[in-house]
């Protein structure tokens, strides 16, 4: 089993800077080959802040990366989001749950609520009859990622998302709501709180239960340039 940091409490307030602090460490900033012009610093457009968010929630990925695979990873999707290309964002296909503004547990999770009537929110193919009480949205939808797929998993309290196994490795970031994971080759569901980075080896089975409260999290898969 990979790195469990489920008892790591990783405050990521400290992390969620503005790209253009002078205390930005250089281990967290976007480096210079991520091509982020001043135009999309100041671009205050929803795609520019999404896509600000997403640097946000890579550069809180490298700090809580326990192997130097995943802090790669992390580093990688940086570079991805800092220089994709937009694309003309599709239109949601369900309203965000009323249950999601709840979903406060970190600033990341309170900034997404801000962006949330602009995402691409979906029923999930995993869950077709449970409307936005279980909803995803893809950054692929948003950006040009070649190889990365990226985006949001929402859970109302009190459900399940089905098990289930793909050939890309993944992290999850759980933005808020204190849940039940399995992950990482465990055959067990673990309680996990909002703030920790979970990782799933490859063909993995994986699956998550939310609790009292709503859980969000941001799922991350890379691909081989190959794929």
């Amino acid at each position: 089993m990979g790195a469990d940091i489920v008892n790591r409490f990783t405050d990521l307030y400290k992390y969620d800077l503005p790209l253009n602090n002078a205390t930005m460490s250089a281990r967290s900033a976007p480096s210079s080959s991520s091509h982020l012009s001043l135009s999309n610093i100041l671009d205050t457009s929803p795609v520019e802040q999404t896509r600000q968010f997403l640097l946000s929630v890579a550069r809180a990925m490298r700090v809580c990366a326990e192997s130097p695979d995943h802090e790669s990873a992390a580093h990688g999707f940086a570079e991805a989001i800092g220089s994709a290309i937009p694309k003309s964002p599709p239109a949601a296909t369900i309203k965000a749950s009323t249950e999601l503004r709840k979903a406060q547990d970190t600033r990341l999770a309170r900034r997404l609520i801000e962006l949330g009537d602009h995402l691409p929110w979906t029923e999930s193919p995993r869950t077709p009859d449970m409307g936005n009480k279980i909803a995803v949205c893809s950054f692929n939808d948003l950006f040009d990622l070649k190889h990365h797929t990226a985006g949001l998993l929402y859970l109302d309290p009190g459900l399940a998302y089905p098990e289930h196994r793909h050939p890309p490795p993944e992290l999850y970031l759980t933005l808020s709501g204190t849940a039940s994971w399995r992950y990482g080759g465990s055959t067990e569901y673990r309680v996990v709180s909002a703030g920790n980075l979970l990782y799933n080896h490859p063909l993995d089975l994986h699956g998550v239960r939310s609790s009292e409260t709503p859980l969000l999290a941001l799922f991350l898969l890379w691909h081989n340039e190959t794929d």
